[in-house]
């Protein structure tokens, strides 16, 4: 048999094998639904209003859709009455820079 021949035969078949399986395929995935079974009742009548409403209204929407409550971000403390205090606000931020925080800075440079 001539090779060029053989290949040939192979290739098509292999073309129409996958056109099949392709329509199998995508027939199957249409028959799948997504079904979402969980109903959300929201009410800020709980929430204090104040200062930290946003905050409060951010935990509270948090918890109901199963995500932890942020931790709280270290805040800054320089004194600006020292000798250099861009140098110590520099110090503070290096101090308190989360791994992101630092894999962004080495993608800068």
């Amino acid at each position: 048999m001539n090779a060029k021949l053989f290949k040939q035969l192979i290739k098509e078949a292999v073309r129409e094998a996958v056109r099949e399986e392709i329509g199998v395929m995508l027939l199957e995935q249409r028959k799948q639904e997504l079904t979402e079974g969980r109903t959300v009742s929201f009410s800020s009548n709980d929430v204090p209003m104040g200062a930290d409403t946003k905050s409060a209204l951010r935990s509270k929407m948090g918890a109901m859709f199963g995500y932890d409550t942020p931790q709280a971000q270290p805040q800054l403390k320089v004194d600006p009455k020292a000798d250099n205090p861009f140098m110590a606000f520099i110090e503070d931020a290096a101090a308190n820079m989360t791994a992101q925080d630092l894999s962004g800075l080495r993608n800068l440079g």
